[in-house]
């Protein structure tokens, strides 16, 4: 996938999560620097050096519950649990429809399971 398809594809999916789906999403990381990209990979939170971030082509997203209904992002909305065994988990729903519009979920991986990561 190209950048620009890219752009396109995950603008809609977007769109699709919040309208089609039902789950709000944020976006918490586009692009990262190299450097930030080795404090992730020193972490053991990446498994390369050079992702796919550097090159605008990969999005991680937070799934949020509103609870309070006041469009404002709390810390205790934040969904970051995912349970790899639960298909209808938020997370594995948006990683389905987003292997089907032909990109890459890091829900999948193994070492390191990144949930949250949606690549080109």
């Amino acid at each position: 996938m190209n950048r620009l398809n890219f752009f396109i594809e995950s603008a809609k999916f977007e769109i699709w999560a919040i309208e089609q789906a039902c789950i709000l999403i944020a976006c918490f990381t586009f692009w990262r620097s190299p450097e930030q990209q080795l404090i992730e990979y020193n972490a053991g939170r990446s498994s390369l050096k050079l992702g796919k971030h550097q090159r605008w082509l990969a999005k991680d997203y937070m799934v949020i519950d509103d609870l309070d209904k006041d469009f404002i992002i709390d810390r205790d909305e934040i969904r970051w649990g995912f349970k790899q065994d639960d298909l209808t988990d938020p997370y594995w729903r948006l990683g389905l429809e987003w292997e089907k519009r032909g990109g890459i979920w890091g829900g999948r991986w193994k070492k390191p399971c990144d949930p949250y990561h949606f690549e080109g």
